[in-house]
């Protein structure tokens, strides 16, 4: 039986890529007709500290985040401490094995998601290490994130097909290693592509074109997570006759 379903947690250490990971799996989901919800958290911190984020994949609309949690993908020990209690006890749990080491989990892979990103030329890439894994361990087309990658970073610049390349080969990295480990949550359901148009937007931006909808004008805030965004939208935003910012 397909799954209509599954919740992702991503979870780590502030600057670890916890967030975007979550941001790119929703993206590319959505751009092919699946619905997605995403929720984070941050830490108090103004640099590191304890974070994760949620990512809940769906073929129907997404109300909630989703209390079982499908995935782990734990970026150091500590997530991996904190969190994996909370797996499906037929879930599966990703860590990094670059970080750290596990024993005694038989639901666990351990995947060197730095490594396999510098071996491809662009460090950078290590999210797509673990979006090519996850999608193998749910058997989503390969095709639904090259399509993805090959719109994400088409930008019009000279280093765009290298860039291109490499992320397209992180993902098949990941996806290579995980089918060597034998893990799998079974098949995804394929989309049902809705009638309608979808919008992939955060709260922090919905918010902002709320308050411009109803006549703000004037705006005051703190470049500090997570209310960044909205200062950083009506920067760009605000403006007009007798306006500045």
């Amino acid at each position: 039986m397909q799954m209509r379903d599954f919740v992702v947690r991503f979870a780590g250490e502030g600057g670890q890529g916890v967030v975007t990971s979550a941001e790119g799996l929703a993206q590319s989901s959505t751009r092919v007709g699946y619905h997605a919800l995403t929720f984070a958290t941050f830490p108090s911190q103004i640099l590191g500290g304890p974070t994760w984020t949620q990512a809940r994949i769906s073929v129907d609309p997404v109300l909630a985040p989703g209390d079982d949690v499908n995935v782990l993908v734990a970026f150091n020990q500590e997530a991996y401490d904190e969190h994996h209690k909370d797996v499906l006890p037929d879930g599966v749990i990703i860590f990094n094995s670059t970080e750290f080491q596990l024993e005694g989990d038989d639901r666990s892979f351990g995947l060197p998601f730095e490594e396999l990103a510098k071996s491809t030329g662009n460090n950078r890439a290590a999210n797509m290490v673990i979006m090519g894994g996850l999608a193998q361990l749910i058997n989503m087309p390969q095709e639904h994130l090259i399509s993805f990658v090959e719109e994400r970073f088409s930008r019009g610049r000279s280093e765009d097909v290298e860039i291109i390349r490499s992320n397209i080969e992180a993902l098949n990295l990941g996806r290579g290693h995980m089918a060597e480990s034998g893990f799998s949550l079974g098949e995804l359901a394929p989309p049902e592509m809705p009638e309608y148009k979808q919008l992939m937007i955060k709260g922090n931006e919905a918010v902002s074109l709320g308050a411009m909808a109803a006549g703000l004008d004037f705006y005051v805030g703190y470049p500090i997570s997570p209310a960044t965004p909205i200062l950083l939208y009506m920067e760009r935003n605000l403006v007009g006759k007798d306006r500045f910012a």
